[in-house]
């Protein structure tokens, strides 16, 4: 442990051992699993025919079938009116868990399968599918797929307007990728066009709008919205019970014209299980009011989303316009394991630094947890540093390096270096 303003710290970090036991309840989902699925060998989204999605999957062994999402995936679209008002509108009309009917006037022209005869494949091999929406003004071909980036792709982490090191996460090899082609099908033009996607996940416990380039495959797509949360989840090959954290990127090839992180509901005035939330970005979606917050990370520590918006322009009778974003995963087991202190240091009274080696040679990376308490347990008194991934000491060969802003308004407390493992 190392205690925040304190001048010493101990050599060797060790982590703690703790039984814990466990009741393992099971909670009745108002909604069916519904949607096509489009899958990787790691993980897979299941959409219904506007391109929404409740639920994105994990298919790796031991963990099949445990939620990624859990939340919303979920597209709007909004134009001005002949008063120069915009009212944004949802694709899909019907939200499952919690559950609510939509603003959403389109029908479906299409349903999501193969856009022609035969299944096609893309570059990788996998399937390409397709569907069509439509309402009186304008008609959206929505493509998807997976890909594969082989090592994975940069998720920002540091929110755009904070002056925090510059951190990415990089995330599971397999990324979704979803088109959104309007074209305009009255007879006037459709002006100010904008593009929203949403993106909740259930277990998220904190939002960044992150726009850096911090390099690598797929590099383009830069201006990332980001979710991290950890949950509790079940090993069917041992049996035992695993604490997992789960990042989810929302990535865009473009600037966006307005951004926002906020809640999705509040945990203490909505049920989660119907009932449109009674605040959050959603409703800054439906008025086209995203506040441009770059970071949240609610007390409650539940119920956290984030929405992007992309300006097509004006789209004259017949003329269409497209936008491409990406959706990817990435998860690590976190564990107490033992871990080598080699270097704590202020840089400039206000920069905590820690270089830390890993205790097992399978550790993948270290994480990072601060509490204002000191235990000697798992409590949720420890929450984690969200804008402080390590990246490799560039002095320290094996070690990891830290960097955490000391900001003024935030309280004293102990920090706790942990283990992280490919699950």
């Amino acid at each position: 442990m190392i205690r925040r303003g304190s001048s010493t710290a101990r050599a060797w970090l060790r982590g703690i051992v703790a039984v814990l036991s466990l009741l393992a309840t099971c909670a009745v989902r108002a909604d069916p699993i519904t949607g096509t699925a489009v899958s990787s060998p790691t993980w897979e989204i299941l959409l219904t025919d506007f391109g929404y999605a409740d639920f994105a999957l994990d298919r790796r062994p031991g963990f099949v079938g445990r939620e990624y999402l859990s939340g919303e995936w979920a597209t709007a679209v909004g134009y001005m009116d002949p008063d120069g008002r915009m009212s944004p509108i949802w694709l899909q009309p019907y939200w499952f868990y919690p559950d609510w009917t939509s603003n959403s006037d389109f029908g479906v022209e299409d349903a999501i399968g193969p856009p022609s005869r035969g299944t096609p494949t893309n570059a990788w091999g996998f399937p390409i599918l397709r569907s069509v929406v439509t309402n009186r003004l304008v008609r959206i071909v929505l493509t998807y797929e997976m890909v594969d980036s082989v090592s994975g792709i940069a998720a920002g982490i540091v929110p755009r307007s904070q002056s925090w090191p510059p951190r990415c996460l990089w995330t599971d090899r397999y990324v979704f990728r979803q088109t959104c082609s309007v074209t305009n099908l009255s007879g006037r033009v459709l002006r100010g066009v904008r593009l929203f996607q949403f993106l909740h996940g259930l277990e998220s416990q904190a939002a960044v709008y992150d726009d850096r380039d911090y390099g690598g495959p797929w590099g383009e797509f830069h201006y990332d919205l980001t979710l991290q949360g950890r949950s509790l989840a079940r090993d069917s090959r041992s049996g035992e019970s695993v604490w997992l954290h789960d990042v989810l990127t929302l990535h865009a090839d473009r600037p966006p014209a307005a951004w926002e992180t906020g809640y999705y509901g509040r945990w203490d005035q909505d049920s989660h299980i119907t009932g449109k939330p009674s605040v959050g970005v959603h409703w800054s979606v439906e008025t086209n009011a995203l506040s441009f917050r770059d970071w949240f990370e609610p007390p409650e520590g539940r119920y956290v989303s984030g929405a992007l918006a992309f300006d097509l322009g004006d789209l004259e009778p017949g003329q269409g316009a497209s936008c491409t974003f990406l959706l990817t995963v990435a998860t690590w087991r976190i564990r107490m394991l033992p871990v080598r202190l080699h270097a704590v240091g202020l840089e400039d009274w206000n920069l905590l630094t820690l270089s830390a080696e890993p205790g097992v040679a399978e550790a993948a990376r270290l994480g990072l947890v601060m509490s204002a308490v000191l235990t000697t347990n798992l409590s949720n008194a420890w929450r984690p540093v969200w804008r402080a991934a390590c990246v490799p000491d560039p002095v320290r060969p094996g070690c990891f390096l830290f960097q955490v802003p000391l900001e003024p308004d935030r309280p004293m407390g102990f920090y706790r270096v942990e283990t992280w493992l490919v699950p």
